[in-house]
C-alpha cells in the first residue's frame, strides 16, 4: 500500500492532514513525509466485553472515578475513555494532529488472559475487530496481530490466519506471563514470524515481580519505571543471549525510545568487555542496536536528538503512544519536525515506509 498524496486525500476526514503532509511553501521546498504512526493502540469494544466478563487472577476491570478501568497485578494502567474504542474519535484526533496512517496495536495484557480456549477467542476477537476497522478507513488504519504466545501451537495458527487477513505484523508484550521472549518454548514462533518476514512491535508489560512491595504500584511507577526497565530487560536478553543471531531475520521496534538501552550501551559493552557474555556473542552489545528499531517517543529533544545520534536516524520511527494520558501526537511531531530535515523525512514516515513495505 502506497500513502500516496491522492490515497490521502481521497481518504474520509484526511483532507486536513493531505494538505499538511504533502505541501511545499510557495519557495518550492521539499515535501514533508506522510506522518506514520508506529506505536499507537487501541482496544475494542469485544475485547472489553470479554474481558470484563472473564477475569483472571492478574486482570480484572473495575469502575474507577470516571471509566472503568483495568486492574493488571495491582496496578491500574489503562482507563477506558472513548478514545479507546471509538475508531472515529481516533480519526478525527489524527486529522487535528496531522498523523496520516496509524499502525494500531493492542497492549498489555494482549490476550495472555485466561486459558488457552479463552486467550485463543481473545486474539480472534480483538485481530477481527482491528481487520474490520481498517476496512471502514482502508488508508488510515493498519494494524499489527496479537498472538496467544502462552499457546505456540495457537500462536503460529492466529500469526498465518491474521497475516492473511491484513496484519501488517506482530504486537505483542516484553514477558509472556514472566517468561522471557528468548524462552525455547516460543522458538517455533520466532521462526514462523521469521519466516513469514512480519515485523514485531513489542510494547512493556510491568515487570513480573512483586510490584507493590517494590512500590510500583503508586505514581505512575508501573508505567514510567517498570514499562521502561521490561523493555531494557527483554531486548538486552535478546541481545546477550545470542538470541538476534539465531534469528537474524527478524525487524523488532523497541518501545519508549528503547527504554533505558541507548543510555546504558557503553555499561553493557564494559561488562560484555569484561567477560560477561562473550560466550554468546562476538561483538560488543552496542554493535547490535543497530538491528533494531526504536520509536520517538521520549518526550524532549535533547533526548530524541541523543537517540538519534546513538542509534543513527534511518532506525527511529515516529510513535505518539495515543490515546493513552502519556500520549503526545502533537509534541512526537514538533520534536521531529525539529530535526534537520532528512532526518525528520525519515522519521516521521520514510523507515516505516521501508520497514513495513507501504
Amino acid at each position: 500500500m502506497e500513502v500516496s498524496r491522492r490515497t490521502l486525500m481521497g481518504a474520509a476526514g484526511a483532507l486536513g492532514a493531505a494538505a499538511v503532509v504533502q505541501r511545499g511553501n510557495a519557495q518550492g521546498t521539499a515535501a514533508k513525509s506522510p506522518v506514520i504512526d508506529v506505536h499507537t493502540h487501541m482496544f475494542s469494544k469485544g475485547w472489553v466485553d470479554m474481558v470484563r466478563a472473564n477475569p483472571d487472577s492478574d486482570t480484572h476491570i473495575v469502575q474507577g472515578k470516571k471509566f472503568e478501568e483495568l486492574d493488571y497485578r495491582s496496578a491500574r494502567i489503562i482507563r477506558f475513555a472513548p478514545e479507546m474504542t471509538d475508531f472515529d474519535l481516533r480519526i478525527r484526533n489524527m486529522d487535528a494532529a496531522g498523523v496520516d496512517l496509524a499502525l494500531i496495536s493492542l497492549t498489555t495484557p494482549s490476550v495472555a488472559i485466561g486459558d488457552e480456549k479463552f486467550s485463543v477467542a481473545l486474539a480472534h476477537r480483538i485481530n477481527d475487530d482491528f481487520a474490520e476497522a481498517q476496512k471502514h478507513y482502508p488508508t488510515r488504519l493498519r494494524w499489527f496481530a496479537a498472538l496467544p504466545w502462552q499457546y505456540p501451537e495457537a500462536a503460529i495458527k492466529e500469526l498465518h490466519r491474521t497475516l492473511a487477513n491484513g496484519a501488517i505484523g506482530v504486537g505483542m508484550i516484553t514477558n509472556i506471563h514472566g517468561m522471557a521472549l528468548t524462552d525455547p518454548m516460543f522458538r517455533p514462533v520466532w521462526k514462523a514470524i521469521e519466516e513469514a518476514k512480519a515485523p514485531v512491535f513489542i510494547h512493556p508489560t510491568t515487570p513480573y515481580i512483586d510490584i507493590t512491595a517494590m512500590g510500583m504500584s503508586e505514581y505512575g511507577l508501573a508505567n514510567t519505571v517498570g514499562f521502561t526497565a521490561d523493555t531494557s530487560l527483554c531486548f538486552m536478553r535478546m541481545i546477550l543471549s545470542g538470541f538476534l543471531d539465531e534469528f537474524p531475520g527478524l525487524q523488532m521496534i523497541a518501545c519508549h525510545g528503547g527504554g533505558t538501552i541507548p543510555f546504558l550501551a557503553a555499561r553493557f559493552d564494559q561488562m560484555w568487555a569484561k567477560g560477561t557474555g562473550k560466550d554468546k556473542i562476538s561483538r560488543p552489545p552496542s554493535s547490535y542496536l543497530k538491528r533494531l528499531w526504536f520509536d520517538s517517543i521520549v518526550y524532549d529533544q535533547r533526548t530524541l536528538n541523543y537517540l538519534i545520534d546513538t542509534v543513527g536516524a534511518d532506525r527511529v520511527l515516529y510513535g505518539s503512544d495515543y490515546p493513552f494520558l502519556i500520549g503526545d501526537m502533537v509534541g512526537v511531531l514538533e520534536r521531529v519536525d525539529a530535526l534537520p530535515a532528512a532526518q525528520a523525512n525519515a522519521v516521521r514516515g520514510g523507515n516505516a515506509k521501508r520497514l513495513f513495505n507501504l
